[in-house]
């Protein structure tokens, strides 16, 4: 599941002040020339916007307010609502205003000035009696809402649920909400919280207020992500929940998915599929689960090698061998040196007793991932099961020859007698093909399951992330050995070809005895696709 503790928070970008106040509608009508305490306001407001020293600033944002709240506050309260929010916008900005908690006299209040004041609710309050008058004036009131102060609170509410600092986190995304509710980011703060807390119903709640408040094109990848996110989270709810409270969370999952599907972007049709297929395993629909392969199948060709990966996990998964078997065998066309297609299309090649295509194929991964023992593993499970079968054609062949020993034996005709052993005698080089076999095979399961347990180290791979800039691997070595030790690995990135790109050396240590440490690795070259190393020093 995807989480804000992953660090998925934006790091939002100012909107500039003057592009606001110059993009308003036509259908947007206020005047902010009336009384003239408006006017001199607005005026303040330039001359602050245009100030080189806070100081001065402060000054005219000062005066601003005291002349807002001056004369007949009756005549043009549209006007004067909307120039008093945008200039309360401007005091949550300044130096030392942006916890928008201050004083009524710092800000140009003349009554009451030592009594607390609350910045981000003046906002809010200003701007809803303009919305409430004029609701064209929404979009205006909106982008001033998301100024600089509500753009702090935002990136500063997701540095701290990034640290698990939920509580203050929540806290500044409450903040953020009372100045804008348009954007999906403080919903999303509120729904990590609940969910760390097992709220899952609150939870489920501010993910779907997010979800709609993700309107703007901006937003459409942030909403596709708390899709995926929600629809996440409530299938991992199902999976642990009460019969009777599964359906009413499946139900919310498949929801989140099949919009996601709808609208999944350049980034999410995978995720969508993936999610559709998890939900109809659960409810054991076959055909639903072809169904969400079913395109990459007709069509290979036509998806990226993670797409095809990501189908054939699918059937996997759920049993549909035959169909994941196509699968990684067409995504290991688009990238043959890949560790994982490797693998899982070796593993499967034995589960089908495809012996002859899976031994070939482990014993490439084992070329580019030698210090894996689970790779040894695969070949010593393989040349074990080949065993089991030599032995048991043996036996049967065996067993015609000896009943053809014995009809020669008994009978009378010597017709039959010589048909009896000249079929014996053709027998014994096939008893004796599959003995010679099944001691190979059961000298190669041993040399594998030696190798498998005798490894210095295991290396094992965590992540690979290929860009155009750069591609970065991360891992952990294992020592298996019951000394501290130093391990040296050398790691070549290679492309489609298997051509190394480049190479980087790699020092992990020393290592504890049956300890592990973790490495990581980045390069940059073009057609980057895989990886590969040497066996571990």
């Amino acid at each position: 599941m995807l989480a804000l503790g992953r660090k998925v928070g934006p790091v939002l970008m100012l909107v500039a002040f003057s592009a606001t106040a110059s993009a308003q509608q036509k259908a947007c009508e206020i005047d902010e020339g009336t009384p003239n305490q408006v006017a001199r306001a607005v005026l303040d407001l330039q001359l602050a916007q245009s100030a080189s020293k806070p100081e001065d600033a402060a000054g005219k944002l000062k005066d601003a307010v005291k002349l807002l709240n001056e004369g007949d506050l009756k005549k043009n309260p549209t006007g004067r609502s909307f120039v008093l929010g945008k200039t309360l916008v401007m005091w949550l900005s300044q130096p030392g205003m942006t916890s928008g908690m201050t004083t009524r006299g710092a800000v140009g209040l003349t009554t009451e000035p030592a009594a607390p004041f609350d910045i981000i609710a003046g906002i809010d309050s200003a701007f809803t009696v303009v919305e409430a008058s004029n609701p064209d004036c929404a979009s205006q009131t909106a982008a001033w809402r998301q100024q600089k102060g509500w753009v702090d609170l935002v990136n500063q509410s997701f540095e701290l649920a990034n640290t698990d600092k939920l509580d203050s986190a929540v806290t500044l995304a409450k903040r953020s909400l009372q100045l804008s509710k348009n954007a999906p980011y403080g919903f999303m703060v509120l729904a990590q919280s609940a969910a760390k807390h097992n709220q899952s119903k609150e939870a489920i709640d501010y993910y779907k207020q997010a979800i709609a408040a993700a309107k703007d094109t901006s937003q459409a990848d942030a909403r596709r992500q708390i899709l995926l996110t929600l629809g996440n989270y409530t299938a991992e709810l199902a999976d642990a929940a009460p019969e009777a409270e599964k359906a009413s969370l499946l139900n919310e999952a498949k929801a989140a998915f099949d919009a996601l599907a709808k609208d999944p972007g350049t980034k999410f049709a995978d995720a969508a599929r993936n999610g559709q297929a998890r939900l109809a395993a659960a409810r054991g629909d076959t055909a639903a689960i072809k169904g969400s392969y079913a395109d990459q199948l007709a069509n290979p060709s036509a998806f990226s090698y993670n797409s095809l990966m990501n189908a054939a996990v699918t059937a996997a998964r759920t049993d549909q061998n035959k169909d994941a078997i196509k699968l990684f065998e067409a995504a290991r066309t688009m990238n043959p040196y890949h560790r994982d297609v490797l693998y899982n299309l070796a593993r499967l090649y034995l589960l089908d007793s495809s012996y002859t295509k899976g031994i070939p194929v482990a014993r490439q991964l084992i070329a580019v991932d030698p210090s894996n023992p689970d790779d040894y593993q695969l070949l010593a499970i393989a040349y074990a099961s080949m065993q089991k079968g030599y032995t048991a054609k043996s036996k049967e062949y065996e067993a015609k020859a000896r009943a053809l020993g014995q009809r020669a034996n008994t009978s009378k005709s010597a017709a039959v007698q010589k048909a009896a052993l000249d079929s014996a005698v053709k027998i014994n080089p096939l008893i004796k093909a599959y003995q010679d076999s099944t001691k190979f095979a059961v000298d190669s399961a041993l040399k594998y399951q030696t190798a498998m347990t005798s490894l210095p180290a295991k290396v094992t791979f965590t992540e690979f992330t290929a860009t155009d800039a750069k591609t970065t691997i991360g891992g952990t070595v294992a020592n298996q050995t019951d000394a501290a030790k130093s391990f040296h690995l050398k790691i070549e990135f290679i492309d489609k070809a298997g051509t190394v790109v480049t190479s980087q050396d790699v020092s992990v240590g020393p290592v504890q005895p049956h300890q592990s440490a973790p490495f990581t690795a980045t390069a940059t070259g073009a057609g980057i696709v895989a990886f590969k190393y040497g066996p571990i020093s």
